[in-house]
């Protein structure tokens, strides 16, 4: 959805390759967060039951990679969209919000 704005606004390849890569950054990193959450968080915390990759025998990052590993990834991805964002020479203001929020939610 990232790229079609950028498409619909004129953005020339450099920028859409980019904002692609801004893209999967952050899709990765809330990923990444959301395993992070299912093995640290509580189900008062996060609303869902805890635990559940692990109950149904789900590999995910932090099963490959440990925890503390899966923590640095986050932070390394969403550094790396923001730097990106910040070389676009646009407003990002909001978009760097909006990082910071979805990739180091508590719940």
């Amino acid at each position: 959805s990232m790229m079609i704005g950028a498409c619909l606004a004129g953005a020339d390849n450099d920028s859409i390759k980019r904002i692609e890569k801004i893209a999967k950054n952050i899709g990765l990193a809330f990923q990444i967060q959301d395993d992070i959450l299912d093995v640290i968080s509580t189900k008062e915390v996060l609303g869902k039951p805890v635990l559940s990759d692990e109950k149904n025998h789900k590999t995910t990052y932090v099963t490959l990679e440990g925890l503390e590993k899966s923590q640095k990834a986050v932070k390394d991805l969403s550094i790396e969209a923001v730097n990106l964002l910040h070389s676009l020479e646009l407003d990002s203001t909001f978009m760097e919000e909006l990082i910071n929020m979805l990739v180091h939610r508590m719940k």
